[in-house]
Order: C-alpha cells, then sequence, then structure tokens
C-alpha cells in the first residue's frame, strides 16, 4: 500500500472538510434540536451523508411533512449524484462490483470535485487515492456532526441564531478550488475572448450611432433657391447666387 497516495489523497480533500467542518456542525445541533438524540444524529450522518438533503430534512420535519413526502424530497436533491456516478463510470469499468458499490456510498460534491480528475486514464493507484480522500471526508464530517450533536443538546434554540448559512458556505468552498484550475482557467479565456469578439463590433456600432449623429446631414433644398441642412446645427447656404447669409 502507498502511503504517499493515501496522504495525497487525503491532504487533498482536505480543504473542502474544513470547509464542511461547520455545516455538519450545525446539522448535528439542529438535528438534535429537532428531537434526535446524540447517537441517532450521528448515525444519521454517517449513512446519509447528504448535507443539503439533511437541512431539508430537518426544516420539512418541522412544518409536519410526513415521511414520504420528505424521502421524494430528498431523492429529487440528490439525483445530481447520479451524474456523477455517470461522469466517472467509464474509468472504473473494471473494478468489481462490492467495489462501485463502496466507491458509490460516500460519493458526494467533495469526492467528486476531489477525485475527478484522478480517476481519469489508468492509473494503478487512482482507486487508493478515491479511497483516500472519501474515507477522510466521511470520518471528518460524522466527527462534525458528533460534536455539533453534542453543543445542540445543551443550546435547545440554536437555530435561532441563523448558524444554517454553514451549507452555503461549504458549496462556496467546493466552488473556488475549482475556479482556480488551470483548466477551467483556459475556458474563462475563451469565454472572454468571446465576449470581447461580440462586444468590439457592438461597441464600434454604438460609436458610429453616436458619431453618425453629430455629423451633418445632406443639405435640403428649400422653396427660394435657399438650402437647410437637417442636424442641430442647422447650416444654412445659398444654392446658387447667394452669399451664405
Amino acid at each position: 500500500m502507498n502511503k504517499k497516495v493515501i496522504f495525497r489523497g487525503a491532504s487533498a480533500i482536505m480543504p473542502l472538510c474544513i470547509g464542511d467542518f461547520p455545516f455538519s456542525f450545525i446539522v448535528g445541533a439542529l438535528s438534535v434540536s429537532a428531537g434526535m438524540s446524540v447517537w441517532q444524529s450521528t448515525a444519521w450522518s454517517a449513512i446519509v451523508i447528504a448535507g443539503s438533503a439533511q437541512m431539508l430534512a430537518l426544516n420539512m420535519l418541522k412544518t409536519g411533512a410526513t415521511l414520504g413526502v420528505i424521502i421524494f424530497t430528498t431523492l429529487i436533491i440528490n439525483l445530481r449524484h447520479v451524474l456523477y456516478s455517470a461522469s466517472i463510470s467509464g474509468t472504473v469499468r473494471e473494478a468489481s462490483f462490492f467495489k462501485k458499490c463502496f466507491m458509490s456510498y460516500a460519493l458526494t460534491d467533495e469526492v467528486y470535485a476531489t477525485t475527478v480528475k484522478e480517476m481519469e486514464g489508468n492509473k494503478k493507484e487512482k482507486y487508493l487515492f478515491y479511497g483516500s480522500a472519501m474515507i477522510t471526508f466521511w470520518a471528518i464530517w460524522v466527527l462534525a456532526d458528533f460534536l455539533g450533536a453534542l453543543v445542540g443538546a445543551s443550546f435547545p434554540h440554536i437555530e435561532k441564531y441563523g448558524l444554517d448559512f454553514a451549507m452555503v458556505a461549504a458549496f462556496i468552498a467546493i466552488v473556488v478550488p475549482q475556479i482556480k484550475k488551470p483548466g477551467l482557467h483556459r475556458r474563462r479565456g475563451c469565454s472572454r475572448r468571446f465576449r470581447r469578439a461580440v462586444s468590439g463590433p457592438t461597441l464600434f456600432a454604438g460609436y458610429r450611432r453616436r458619431l453618425s449623429a453629430w455629423r451633418p446631414r445632406r443639405p435640403v433644398r428649400r422653396p427660394g433657391g435657399r438650402a437647410q441642412a437637417d442636424g442641430k446645427n442647422r447650416i444654412r447656404y445659398a444654392v446658387s447666387g447667394g452669399d451664405g447669409k
């Protein structure tokens, strides 16, 4: 077993674990506030591992929603994980059925964002990297939920502090590292060039319209042998035999 790969997988997902720690902490605190025990809350996060779905389920429980509605709603929210699995399915074809089940158990947003590039190609150590990242994230997620449940038991009305913003912060922690990737920078560069290509002619056309508004129009003949130009300056002159007055 390559310890360097294990350390690399754990260190790669650690920034997202730090960003998700308060998220899971709040899930644990709100779970106890909703009526769960500390161990029920911890077991729930260990099995489900879906923070956004858990937050929604907690809010629906407080409103008195039925179990069927909660299950259906959380299923719809977590359908994105089907896309995650489909995107890496071509890279794990040689894996056994049980290995695929193990990988799908904790294929969260964070694990996918960390390992999707590593899973490409025929790297021999990609499964070890994936397993290290997945287990690290799972362990920290469950630990944070457990600590949050302990605190939530001491503060029965912890939800009034608005700590559910941790969910937004967690997704920001997922998106920002992806924006900094070189591949995305190249795509953003193409996007900037496209905007310039589109905006350049548009701005030029706008300047042409502005210049045409200031440019004197062609003189229009008026009765009496005199002419007057259209436009704001109203240029007047004699067409024939006039003195220009």
